[in-house]
């Protein structure tokens, strides 16, 4: 149970165990995670609690979809037929297509490392950067967004917790950077702001005892909450940064520090819109699966036939005769009848198109990833290379798709920026250290997607733009290569201004032209033509020799 009356389902269930409100799986019910709202201006200690009772139902809600999305994405996805025909034989095939769709996006959307880059013309910035995307790496970043980017592509939101980290030692990153679990943490945004502001993070879990604890933080206070009571705070001589004690204090960071991440304005999944199409493939699949041991387990259609007997000897020890029936996997005798009818047997069978059957399973799957922008993974048109094979597979597709998630999450980005930069401020940063001095309006997130075919294309790039005199700064903006751009920058900058320096003199040497006294003269123009004297001034002096 999570805590909010939602039973924790084995993954692996029978239909016949197949709760009556899941209907959400079969394409009914459908629709994004809703956007928890709340309409006080200001978040006290006296409304808190009501704003998180009102929000929770709301939740309730997001959580029971999130669930059967992540059941759906591991395997649970029960056919929708009763299977009344031969129903010793009952096959149930999952072609987990769902499961494909999210590994894909999350290995090219987020497969390489988020770093940060200067944002604009902000100058002096190189150190303090680095020091930057250092802190970031060092709280896990690269396996945690791995973590982040499969909640919100598979339910469509997911949680980040920051937080100053107050076990620091030498070496670790002066913030912690935690993935909170959907199921169990939300965000409430202001409807009485225009701008949607968030209002209150809020996380909880539950004990041994069944009791549930809310962790609520609005912009200046946080709040420990149980049997919805506010907890008191402890005593003045207990440690401040003890976990149970901080009810009630100020929130140092002055900002919600559970910040929400999602792929979408209309909150769902990468695969959500596709299931009921996905759960056609799946009945499709294993209804051929079903005919395939239907004709492997014959019932045999017998006509004029005259079968043996046996004698069978009862528990009372009468005897009776039976007739054996043939069965699947066995040697078949028949007999002529007695009015000299000759005996028919064969197999009681539908006949099915298989090529037919088969080509549209694979036309039903193939259009349900191209649905979801997942590329081909393999050319049939003939070796087509270039433009043209990404526009024929869809990778093309699947980049744009990719750009414009990555527009959205950059908001929820710039708001952990936000966070970040208040949590160093309160850390055990050095007062003199470069990463003090950095704003949220100085850096940028940069998300790679690295393809090895556009390794040539990339370099190419970069070296046409150094080459025209584009700046190290603006051509690694625009050719996104390196997991660090800033790094490259201040280990490279110095020898590619020296580089198109030595260009720019060599190209003003060459553009100089030597005069030549008298060119002017109309018969140097003459000894020019080719019409004129044979291109040689001194042809009148020849001939008079």
């Amino acid at each position: 149970d999570i805590g909010l009356g939602i039973p924790a389902e084995p993954l692996f269930r029978s239909r016949s165990a197949l709760p009556s409100g899941r209907a959400f799986l079969y394409g009914e019910n459908m629709g994004g995670r809703k956007k928890i709202m709340t309409d006080v201006p200001v978040v006290t200690a006296e409304n808190i609690i009501s704003i998180i009772q009102k929000a929770i139902g709301d939740h309730r809600e997001n959580a029971a979809k999130i669930q059967e999305l992540f059941d759906f994405e591991e395997g649970f996805q029960p056919l929708q037929r009763v299977k009344t025909y031969r129903s010793d034989i009952d096959i149930d095939v999952t072609d987990n297509v769902a499961n494909e769709i999210v590994e894909f996006k999350v290995a090219l959307n987020y497969g390489n490392p988020i770093s940060f880059k200067k944002r604009g013309s902000v100058d002096g910035m190189i150190e303090a950067i680095e020091m930057w995307n250092d802190q970031y790496f060092l709280t896990d970043s690269d396996s945690s967004n791995q973590e982040l980017a499969r909640d919100f592509e598979i339910c469509g939101i997911g949680n980040v917790f920051i937080d100053i980290n107050t076990d620091y030692e030498e070496g670790d990153s002066y913030y912690t950077r935690t993935i909170l679990n959907p199921k169990t943490s939300f965000v409430i945004y202001s409807s009485y702001y225009y701008d949607r502001r968030p209002m209150v993070g809020v996380t909880f879990r539950k004990d041994s005892d069944g009791a549930t604890h809310y962790t609520a933080f609005s912009k200046d206070q946080r709040f420990e909450i149980k049997y919805w009571i506010i907890q008191n705070p402890g005593k003045e001589d207990e440690p401040i940064w003890v976990h149970e004690n901080r009810s009630g204090e100020v929130n140092p960071l002055h900002a919600i520090p559970i910040i929400e991440y999602f792929r979408s304005y209309d909150r769902m999944g990468c695969f959500e819109r596709q299931i009921p199409a996905m759960n056609n493939l799946n009945l499709l699949v294993s209804d051929f699966s079903n005919d395939v041991d239907q004709n492997t387990q014959v019932v045999w259609w017998a006509n004029d036939c005259e079968f043996e007997t046996v004698q069978v000897v009862n528990d009372d020890g009468t005897v009776t005769e039976e007739t054996k029936h043939p069965k699947s996997n066995e040697w078949l005798q028949t007999f002529t009848t007695r009015d000299g009818k000759i005996p028919k047997v064969q197999p009681l069978t539908v006949n099915y198109d298989y090529a037919g059957m088969l080509n549209n399973y694979i036309t039903q799957r193939a259009l349900i990833l191209q649905k979801c922008n997942v590329p081909q993974r393999n050319d049939n048109s003939g070796g087509s290379t270039g433009v043209a094979m990404s526009d024929a597979t869809g990778w093309s597709a699947a980049d744009i798709a990719a750009n414009k998630e990555e527009m959205i999450i950059s908001k929820s980005i710039r708001r952990e920026i936000k966070v970040i930069c208040a949590a160093i401020r309160e850390s055990a940063c050095p007062l003199d250290s470069p990463l003090r001095k950095i704003k949220p309006s100085d850096i940028e997130p940069s998300i790679k997607r690295q393809k090895n075919y556009e390794l040539s294309v990339k370099t190419t790039a970069i070296s046409n733009l150094i080459n025209i005199g584009f700046s190290l700064e603006d051509t690694l903006d625009a050719v996104p290569l390196f997991p660090d751009p800033a790094q490259v920058i201040e280990r490279s900058k110095e020898g590619v201004e020296a580089y198109q320096e030595t260009k720019l003199k060599q190209s003003d040497k060459s553009e100089e032209k030597e005069e030549i006294p008298g060119s002017d003269d109309p018969i140097y123009q003459i000894g020019n033509s080719p019409n004129i004297d044979g291109m040689n001034v001194d042809n009148d002096e020849e001939d008079e020799d």
